[in-house]
């Protein structure tokens, strides 16, 4: 890692702006992650604004041992803790962690819920149809228009009789996306 911060070091005097700005970005992802053992103790043990400074200070990197940890955070009693680490979780858009993601979409918080079918839109998962279709079933309409939204991109056929039944049914924003689904879906 020492010879990494070196060149971006070095890089920090770049003549071009964009070098330089990068070097600055990279150092400071190098910087959160020399102290990964210490974001995770936060995560766990810490406040709730401390969780959520740790939480986006992780997300800006990859690699298994910040999912291990951005997972973690999944078990958190606080809701706003568990929709950060998901979002999070989403960024990084690690196939490794899609079954926990999946198992956010049966969280007690709508936030919770939403914040679950957002992170799974960054994946184009086939087998993720069948969990997000649940979630058409929600009694929390804003669960229902996001899982509407997550399902218009994938132009699957198998959606067409929930958007014809939301199209008509729905409230305002289930009636717009639906009736957008209905006009991209295969044959």
């Amino acid at each position: 890692m020492e010879k990494r911060r070196q060149i971006l070091i070095k890089s920090l005097q770049d003549k071009d702006d964009h070098i330089r700005s990068a070097a600055a970005e990279a150092l400071e992802r190098l910087e959160i992650r020399s102290k990964v053992a210490t974001m995770e103790k936060l995560v766990l043990e810490g406040e709730k604004v401390e969780k959520l400074r740790a939480i986006y200070a992780l997300a800006a990197l990859r690699g298994s041992e910040v999912a291990h940890i951005l997972v973690k955070a999944l078990k958190d009693s606080v809701e706003d803790v568990r929709a950060s680490a998901i979002r999070a979780l989403g960024a990084i858009a690690d196939k490794s962690v899609l079954p926990d993601l999946v198992s956010m979409l049966k969280d007690s918080s709508p936030t919770v819920e939403r914040a679950a079918i957002d992170a799974l839109m960054n994946f184009k998962e086939p087998q993720l149809m069948g969990p997000l279709m649940g979630m058409l079933k929600s009694k929390n309409a804003g669960v229902i228009e996001k899982a509407i939204e997550a399902l218009v991109d994938s132009g699957d056929k198998r959606i067409e009789e929930a958007m014809l039944f939301f199209a008509v049914k729905g409230n305002l924003n289930m009636r717009y996306r639906a009736i957008q689904a209905l006009g991209l879906m295969e044959g």
